[in-house]
């Protein structure tokens, strides 16, 4: 029987069971002969529309590898197990999608997800060449398909447009019979021209039929005013009017026979946009668009198109004020994916420059689903969680700018609340208590837990892979005390304390900490209008430290720390200042002092080539040179490559066909310059497949000279050429057109035979080939 007409019917509604008709399945292999004119692949894919199959075919020719497969080799082909397998396939994808299609994503989880698992399966069979399994996985998934076809059509006869997927804290409804408000739980069904409001602290998200989600945040109030399908055309109409509050829609894709419209009262909004945030407060109303596609604002008084990362806010007035929102903040901690233990979480983002405030949410799932909390307008830059139960979490920061809008979410971090009461191990071994020290440092040894967080004195020390910890610790005249506090992931502390005296101290030196970034001045930079400045010193713990101007004037004050650190913050503009950090002794006398300058960096560095990479070229390594302004760090491709005074010379191996470079060059203040290049290494002279001289409008016409030739760097666009016709030579040049790969020149009516002598056809790298 024809393989075509094995399978028919396989769309839903009609289906007929395959292993019903799989005869052909246990029919004997087809033989082909082999002519060892193509490839492996290329022969499985000419006879079974696959080349990734040809291991299946190795296996049933009982062949150890591809260079068994010789010319004159009658191959059993599985011909129609595959298009028989194909067709399985192509029948349950089709089931799949129109299943999908009419929200069986929503209405049937679980019957999708069968038959998506089950498809899976069939495809994993496929590669393994397991014919028979791969229809009868294929069938079963297409069965799972119907029946979630069937639910979910049965959903929308019964009107489930839309229902709540999560609910956090106290959410109400009314519905157009209901004289009152009502509490809402999950999973409740909203219907046409339904009230939904949250209260404060509370969110709720609508989930519509396509899998379109809106986000109703705290204090909000709208209504589904219109959830529509037309069956004979498709058309899906949905509106939802905000009355006031705020929310956060993520739309799944809409295409062009769908509309979704936001009514804020005075305000019509209609969008293409997947993505987007809208805001109705007393005297204002506030839009942000974060997709590619537009969203349209009208007010009666101005019309608005959103852009990509575009916001306006439109006052009752219909006053636009519009701004590109703010890019997207980093966060801190906790780092992503790390375990917290306890039942709270701290949650720490920097600062944004332009911003007034922050938005963060946090959820039970990566697609903020499941809201846990959400706080609107934060002024600082942590915000701690409380009453977290053990499990997995998932939060996000956004800034807010000057107009009340918010910027790009942050990335997604994760972290786990995990639950440890127990304390960690801790014992300090040396010095022995009451000790008389006469040097200006003592060691301290010790042993605890590997895991911990270890301190001595509130500097951190390493704790060694067999437990035990050593450290330095500078001593104070006078009564001394070591205080080791251990502390493990989940919080829990130990804390061990010892005493010690000494006596005697030296004049204080102070040196500023090499590995701070510079420029070739060894001026300090900074990418931040704020510096923090560490130097080392011989001075006691809580000596004080005074930050000096160019004038003396003190600026910055601080003291200091654990084995004579000094860390101490220091304004920076873009014209360079110079500072001196000094150290006092207990009297107030400066007993020791460092200089230093610093200066704002924001510029990256300008990597500029002596010449321009070619286009095309035949050459195997490529020459670069060039400047690259005030940076300290050259990577080619990754590579780290010398620099000498601010230029750099390099050769770059070049590979047949198109090669990539990437440039990347680095300042002292960590600002990133970029440069992208392409070039193309081309070995081959043009191919031509023709060169023909002719008269196209008959024997006593014009004169026509065509050569087709390709090249893949491009062909020049002049081609010389000698030719002769009758007694007279005719040179010139053809004009050539790489896309079309044809070359052209027209001769005047010249009586005699024609003959094409010679032409010289050249690429953009250099190879000829004379024809």
């Amino acid at each position: 029987m024809r393989v075509s007409a094995i399978v028919a019917g396989l769309a839903i509604g009609s289906f007929s069971p395959l292993l019903a008709q799989t005869d052909d399945l246990g029919a004997p292999y087809e033989l082909i002969l082999y002519d060892g004119e193509e490839t492996l692949r290329d022969f499985v894919a000419r006879h079974l529309s696959d080349p990734d199959l040809w291991p299946a075919v190795l296996q049933i020719n009982a062949l150890e590898s591809p260079a068994d497969f010789v010319a004159g080799l009658q191959v059993q082909m599985p011909v129609r197990q595959v298009a028989l397998a194909d067709q399985a396939l192509a029948s349950s994808l089709q089931a799949i999608q129109k299943a999908t299609s009419e929200g069986a994503r929503l209405f049937a989880p679980e019957q999708i997800g069968a038959a998506i698992a089950d498809r899976d399966a069939a495809v994993g069979y496929r590669g393994e060449g397991a014919w028979r399994k791969v229809v009868s996985f294929a069938e079963t998934a297409t069965t799972h398909a119907t029946e979630a076809f069937e639910i979910a059509l049965a959903q929308r006869d019964r009107a489930a447009e839309a229902l709540i997927t999560d609910i956090h804290g106290q959410v109400e409804g009314r519905d157009p019979a209901e004289p009152a408000w009502s509490d809402r739980d999950i999973n409740d069904i909203l219907v046409e021209f339904e009230k939904l409001r949250t209260l404060t602290n509370s969110t709720t998200q609508v989930t519509f039929r396509d899998l379109s989600r809106l986000r109703l945040n705290p204090n909000s109030n709208a209504t589904i005013q219109r959830m529509r399908s037309d069956p004979l055309t498709g058309k899906e109409v949905t509106k939802v009017s905000l009355a006031n509050g705020d929310f956060y829609a993520l739309l799944n894709q809409l295409s062009d026979r769908d509309s979704f419209e936001i009514d804020v009262p005075g305000i019509q909004t209609t969008t293409d946009s997947d993505d987007f945030w809208i805001k109705k407060d007393a005297d204002k109303a506030l839009f942000v668009n974060y997709d590619t596609a537009v969203l349209d604002i009208d007010s009666g008084a101005t019309l608005v198109s959103l852009g990509q990362d575009e916001g306006v806010v439109i006052t009752e007035a219909g006053v636009a004020e519009r701004a590109q929102v703010l890019d997207r903040p980093l966060l801190s901690a906790p780092v992503n994916e790390d375990d917290v233990y306890g039942n709270a979480v701290g949650l720490a983002w920097q600062a944004y420059p332009e911003a007034t405030g922050y938005w963060f949410e946090v959820a039970g799932d990566p697609g903020f689903n499941r809201m846990i909390s959400t706080e609107w307008g934060i002024k600082k830059l942590r915000f701690p969680l409380e009453g977290l139960e053990p499990g997995g979490y998932f939060w996000r920061v956004a800034a807010l700018d000057g107009l009340g809008l918010p910027g790009k979410w942050s990335e997604v971090r994760s972290f786990n609340v995990r639950l440890d009461s127990t304390p960690p191990y801790l014992a300090l071994l040396a010095p022995a208590e009451g000790l008389l020290v006469e040097t200006p440092s003592i060691e301290v040894f010790g042993a605890s837990e590997t895991d911990v967080d270890l301190t001595v004195n509130g500097i951190a020390v390493d704790v060694h892979s067999d437990g035990s910890f050593r450290t330095d610790v500078m001593l104070v005249p006078g009564a001394n005390q070591i205080v080791l506090v251990a502390v493990d992931p989940a919080g829990n502390s130990t804390e061990r304390r010892g005493q010690l005296r000494y006596v005697a101290r030296e004049d204080v030196e102070v040196v500023i900490n090499p590995d701070l970034a510079r420029d070739s001045t060894g001026t300090l930079v900074s990418r931040n209008p704020e510096m923090t400045v560490y130097a080392a010193s011989s001075a006691r713990p809580g000596q004080q430290v005074r930050l000096l101007d160019v004038d003396g004037a003190v600026v910055r004050q601080t003291q200091t720390g654990v084995g004579g650190i000094v860390a101490i913050s220091v304004p920076v503009t873009t014209e360079p200042m110079a500072f001196s950090v000094e150290v006092l002794s207990e009297g107030g006398v400066p007993t020791g002092a460092a200089a230093f300058s610093v200066v704002l960096d924001r510029d990256p560095p300008e990597l500029v080539l002596d010449m321009p990479a070619p286009r095309a070229t035949q050459e195997t390594r490529l020459d670069l040179t060039g400047t690259l302004g005030d940076a300290v760090t050259l990577r080619l491709n990754g590579v780290k490559q010398d620099i000498f005074d601010g230029s750099f010379a390099m050769q770059v191996d070049l590979s047949e066909g198109k090669n990539k470079i990437e440039l990347l060059a680095i300042d002292a203040a960590g600002n990133v310059g970029v440069l992208l290049l392409e070039t193309f290494l081309d070995l081959t002279p043009p191919e031509v497949s023709e060169a023909v001289i002719t008269r196209p409008q008959g024997t006593s016409g014009p004169i026509e000279i065509v050569v087709r030739a390709l090249d893949e760097s491009g062909l020049r666009q002049a081609a010389p050429y000698l030719a002769e016709v009758g007694d007279k030579e005719f040179e010139g040049y053809l004009r050539c057109d790489t896309a079309a790969g044809l070359c052209r020149a027209s001769l005047p009516e010249t009586d005699g035979e024609m003959r094409l002598i010679e032409v010289v056809l050249q690429d953009y790298a250099g190879n000829e080939v004379i024809r």
